[in-house]
């Protein structure tokens, strides 16, 4: 069998300096130690300035004969920008594959788009792996589950292949394919990891919920905490000496099992890792009760990132469907903060009906709960969410230049039309929040910190300016990764 090259690209223009993309690495992993293939990862973070001259060196030099470039929403026109590049100035030819949450929500545009010939109806690693090999041997890729293709100007649906079911027999995913990862650690200190793979919850405004219905099988997975731990250990032993500080588990709530999460605290006391590589885990105000965040604080967790969403208990249950009272969310911050975990709160300003008076509420329980580290993006519905089948039948509007995949972030530009306030009303709001807590959050880091944090802070926006990132992003980074800020 032909042994094919494929080179996988996050193309990640938008000046953010964290889409280090664990999918991206998983998968090109898996092709290369599962399968006789070989896969690189091409990014954009870094060479933004120069993006389309580092594409074309990086594929003339390793002249793959497949493409796959990773979709999410928000970074569609930068999808569409990169096949343009590769068309224009690679090949005519080569095959490009789609793949993501956003390919797998919209499968119909995503294989519409001009210059695509496959996508990934799906999670990518079998996928890929059949695909190549068909590709390779010269067979029909009629009996590929999971794959879409066009073929003679016609597009063929192949049936859907279920979720993974064992994620525990995946291969531990080789950082090293991204050859800036240095950086990486320099702006967020961080690697991402998974020990599940889908979410319980129902959120409306989440792509988690379709995405259990897009596909047969058990979404929602866990991997056995002891083989986790031992991932956790193995990237911490390899990169401790390159600025990896913090262990970042990326599932979607982590404390949602009690019994698992007692089996990975004991399995993080055994590997030896308590007092050497602190974690930060995502929660839910419904699931952060005091024994599991005791568990969680007595082995390293120093950071918790917790969705608030609304201080309105109406917007954040009966809109978004998050099933937390503001009287849990009280509940839970106190828990963080008896046992010393720094919090990182999520909140979503003016969504559907939301009107001025609950976006207060939104700024007074945070003020009330006071995080370590808040941040409060901009509601705007992604393709294939539930909350978008809901904004007609609450009477409001979806801006349509907002859904035109033109602004590539949830932090500025209000994008829904409300009868209960104005979308000028919206980003004032938002100023307002952030005047507020990033004064009160740069005023306690000085003050512990002193003249470093300012010897920090020119560091750090320096370095972004070099790399061209979006510097209000970068701002919010440095405050959140940069030095001590990432634990306090």
């Amino acid at each position: 069998m032909k042994k094919l090259k494929v080179s996988i690209i996050s193309p990640n223009l938008s000046g953010c300096c964290s889409i280090l993309d664990i999918g991206v690495t998983c998968l090109a992993t898996f092709i290369n130690e599962r399968t006789d293939h070989k896969a690189n990862v091409l990014d954009y973070t870094f060479k933004v300035k120069e993006w389309k001259e580092y594409l074309k060196r990086k594929l003339d030099e390793f002249k793959p004969d497949v493409i796959g470039i990773t979709t999410t929403s928000l970074f569609m026109r930068y999808v569409r920008m990169t096949i343009d590049e590769i068309r224009k100035n690679y090949s005519s030819t080569v095959p490009i594959v789609l793949g993501g949450y956003h390919t797998t929500l919209n499968s119909e545009s995503a294989i519409q788009e001009k210059g695509v010939n496959v996508i990934i109806h799906g999670e990518g690693e079998f996928i890929m792996a059949d695909y190549l090999n068909a590709l390779a041997e010269g067979k029909s890729l009629d009996n590929i589950t999971g794959l879409w293709y066009k073929k003679d100007g016609q597009v063929f649906k192949n049936p859907k292949r279920p979720w993974i079911e064992d994620i525990d027999s995946l291969p531990i995913p080789n950082y090293d394919l991204w050859e800036d990862i240095d950086k990486y650690f320099f702006f967020i200190g961080q690697l991402w990891f998974m020990g599940t793979r889908g979410c319980p919850f129902k959120c409306t405004n989440c792509s988690e919920e379709p995405m259990t219905r897009a596909l047969p099988g058990r979404r929602f997975r866990m991997r056995d905490p002891q083989g986790y731990v031992k991932e956790i250990k193995h990237q911490w032993l390899k990169y401790k000496d390159r600025g990896f500080r913090m262990a970042h588990p990326f599932d979607a709530v982590f404390t949602v099992n009690e019994p698992w999460v007692k089996e990975f605290c004991d399995e993080y006391k055994k590997e030896g890792l308590v007092g050497k590589l602190p974690f930060s885990v995502f929660t839910h105000g419904a699931t952060s009760q005091e024994d599991k965040v005791k568990m969680l604080a007595e082995v390293g967790c120093k950071e918790v990132r917790i969705g608030i969403e609304s201080g309105s208990e109406r917007v954040r249950n009966e809109i978004y469907g998050k099933h937390a009272t503001t009287e849990q969310i009280r509940q839970a911050f106190k828990n963080f903060r008896k046992y010393g975990i720094n919090t990182i709160a999520y909140n979503m300003l003016g969504g559907p009906t939301e009107a001025k008076k609950e976006l207060w509420e939104t700024y007074d329980l945070n003020k009330e709960v006071d995080p370590n580290k808040p941040i409060f993006f901009i509601f705007r519905p992604l393709p294939g969410t539930d909350i978008i089948g809901m904004v007609d039948g609450l009477g409001e509007e979806i801006d349509a230049a907002a859904m035109s995949h033109e602004i590539d972030t949830l932090h500025w530009g209000a994008a829904l039309k409300s009868k209960n306030r104005s979308e000028n009303y919206v980003e004032y709001f938002q100023l307002r929040c952030f005047a507020y807590f990033v004064s009160r959050r740069i005023w306690r880091l000085v003050k512990k910190q002193k003249i470093r944090f300012f010897i920090n802070f020119v560091k750090y926006m320096s370095r972004a300016a070099k790399y061209k990132l979006d510097m209000r992003i970068a701002f919010a980074y440095f405050l959140a990764s940069c030095g001590d800020n990432l634990f306090s």
